[in-house]
C-alpha cells in the first residue's frame, strides 16, 4: 500500500522522509493533483499543505472521489485540517488541534492557517494559529495579561495573511501603544518556540506510520448513493487522471477535435444518435433524428434568417440546403463537448467510436507538452498563455482547409462541427498543442479552400 504526502511550508520534504521513509512526497496540493495520483484501494493520502492563490485549491469532490475509490485521506495542520473538518462526515480523517478547533467551530476562517511562502516552500509569513498559540502560552506563563494577548491577537488578525509576520505585528503594536506587551511576547516566544501546525503535521505522519489514525466514527457512507458525481467531477477526472502514456483522456479528445479530419463526422453521428435515442429505425439515423426533433416541435421553417445565420455559413445560406439537412447541421452545431450533457464522454470507455484509437494521439499530446515545457524552460516569459490568438487562428484555419478570406461565421461553423462553442473556444483549446503541431509540421498551405473574391495566398508557416 502506498502513502502520498502533500506538504511544504508546514513540514519540509526532508522531515516527511524521516517520519515516513517509504512515503511519496508532493509539494502543496492544488486542484487536479489528487486525480493525477496512481492510487488504489487501501492507499493513504495525507494532506498537510495546499495552494490558494497560485492556482485553484483542491476541490472537496476530488477528495470524495478518492474516498469512494477506497483510498484513506488524512488531513492535518493547514489545508488538510480545513478539508478534514469539512469532510469528516464523509470519511476523511482529521488529526491535531487545528482540525479539532475547526471541526468544533472554535476556528472558522481559512486565513487561520494560511501563510505566504516561496516556490521552494519556505514560509515568509506566520499563521494566525501559531501567533495565537504564542500569545496564549505567554499569558499562561504570566508574562503578559490576557487583555494584552487579546489586543495583540486582534492586531494580528487585522493583518492580511500575506503580510502577517512578527515584524509587522511589532510595528502595529507600537502604533497602538502595545509595544511593551509585544516585546514581552517576542522575547518569550523566541526562548520557547512552538509551532502548532508542525506539531499537528508530525502527529498525523506518526499515526500513519503506526497504522492509524482510525477512520471517523460516521462511516455509513450514505453519500455514495447520492448523485454527487456532477458534471464537474466528470470533467476534472477527464482533464487530470492519466491515461495511456500518462496523458489524460480529455487532452486526447481535444487533440482529435482539433486535428483529426474524421472527427466532425464522428461527432455528427454521436450527436444525432443521442437525439434519436438510440433507435435509428429502418430509414437510418438522420431520419430518426429528424423525427425526434419534430416530436419536440423543432421546425427550421420557424427560424428567422438572422437565427439561421448564427448557425450556418454564408455559403450554406446561399446554397439553400434541404430543410432536413439544414436542421441536422443546426442540431449538431448547437451541441458541444460539455460535461453537463451526457453525450460528452469523461473516459475512453464512454467515448466509444468518437475517438479513433488508430491515431497516435497520446504520443502527439505528450510531444506537444514536451515542446511547451522546453520553450518555457528556455524563457519563463514564453508560456502558452501568451501565444498570439490570431496566429493560432490562422494555424487552425489552415489545418481545417478553410479559405483565406473565411470570416467569423465560416470559422464558427467549422469549429461547431468539431464540438466547440465557437472558433474562439477552439483557439483557446489549441494553445496547449500549437507549438507541438508547428514543430511536427514545419510548413503547410494556410488553406486550400476557396471562396468568391479570395486572393491567391502564398505558402506560409502558421
Amino acid at each position: 500500500m502506498s502513502v502520498h504526502v502533500f506538504s511544504g511550508p508546514t513540514l519540509p520534504a526532508a522531515r516527511v522522509g524521516e517520519l515516513l521513509p517509504d512515503a511519496v512526497w508532493h509539494p502543496p496540493l492544488g486542484h487536479g493533483d489528487l486525480l493525477r495520483l496512481d492510487t488504489a484501494p487501501g492507499d493513504t493520502v495525507v494532506i498537510i499543505d495546499g495552494v490558494w492563490h497560485q492556482r485553484a485549491p483542491v476541490r472537496h469532490k476530488e477528495i470524495l472521489l478518492l474516498l469512494a475509490e477506497g483510498v484513506r485521506v488524512v488531513g492535518a495542520a493547514s489545508m488538510g485540517a480545513l478539508r478534514a473538518a469539512e469532510l469528516a462526515p464523509y470519511g476523511m480523517t482529521g488529526v491535531g488541534s487545528v482540525f479539532e478547533d475547526l471541526a468544533a467551530g472554535v476556528l472558522a476562517a481559512d486565513d487561520e492557517v494560511s501563510v505566504l511562502h516561496t516556490p521552494e516552500g519556505q514560509p515568509v509569513s506566520e499563521a494566525l494559529v501559531n501567533i495565537r498559540a504564542a500569545l496564549v502560552r505567554c499569558a499562561a506563563a504570566g508574562r503578559i495579561t490576557e487583555a494584552d494577548a487579546g489586543t495583540l491577537e486582534a492586531l494580528a488578525r487585522a493583518l492580511p495573511y500575506t503580510r502577517r509576520t512578527w515584524a509587522a505585528l511589532a510595528r502595529r503594536a507600537r502604533e497602538e501603544g502595545a509595544g511593551a506587551a509585544f516585546a514581552a511576547v517576542d522575547g518569550w516566544r523566541r526562548r520557547h518556540p512552538y509551532d502548532v501546525k508542525r506539531q499537528d503535521a508530525e502527529r498525523a505522519l506518526a499515526l500513519v506510520a503506526a497504522g492509524g489514525p482510525p477512520e471517523p466514527k460516521s462511516t455509513a457512507r450514505e453519500w455514495e448513493r447520492e448523485p454527487w458525481r456532477t458534471s464537474f467531477v466528470r470533467y476534472w477526472t477527464a482533464a487530470h487522471r492519466p491515461g495511456p502514456g500518462g496523458v489524460p483522456f480529455l487532452a486526447v479528445l481535444q487533440h482529435q477535435q482539433l486535428y483529426d479530419p474524421g472527427f466532425p463526422a464522428r461527432w455528427r453521428t454521436r450527436v444525432l444518435s443521442a437525439v434519436a435515442g438510440g433507435d435509428t429505425g429502418p430509414d437510418g439515423l438522420e431520419a430518426a433524428a429528424l423525427r425526434a426533433t419534430a416530436a419536440e416541435g423543432v421546425d427550421v421553417a420557424a427560424l428567422s434568417r438572422q437565427q439561421l445565420g448564427y448557425w450556418l455559413a454564408p455559403a450554406e445560406l446561399r446554397a439553400g440546403a434541404p430543410a432536413g439537412e439544414t436542421l441536422l447541421r443546426i442540431v449538431v452545431r448547437s451541441a458541444r463537448l460539455d460535461g453537463a450533457w451526457s453525450v460528452w464522454p469523461s473516459s475512453r470507455a464512454e467515448a466509444g467510436e468518437l475517438v479513433d484509437d488508430a491515431l497516435p494521439t497520446a504520443e502527439d499530446v505528450a510531444a506537444a507538452y514536451a515542446v511547451n515545457a522546453a520553450v518555457e524552460a528556455a524563457d519563463p516569459r514564453h508560456t502558452i498563455s501568451r501565444l498570439s490568438a490570431d496566429r493560432i487562428g490562422r494555424h487552425l484555419a489552415a489545418r481545417w482547409n478553410l479559405p483565406a478570406c473565411a470570416g467569423r461565421p465560416v470559422l464558427d461553423a467549422a469549429a461547431r462541427d468539431r464540438a466547440f462553442r465557437d472558433f474562439g473556444g477552439a483557439v483557446e483549446v489549441a494553445r496547449a498543442f500549437y507549438l507541438g503541431a508547428r514543430a511536427d509540421t514545419p510548413a503547410f498551405s494556410a488553406g486550400t479552400g476557396s471562396c468568391a473574391g479570395c486572393p491567391a495566398r502564398a505558402r506560409a508557416r502558421t
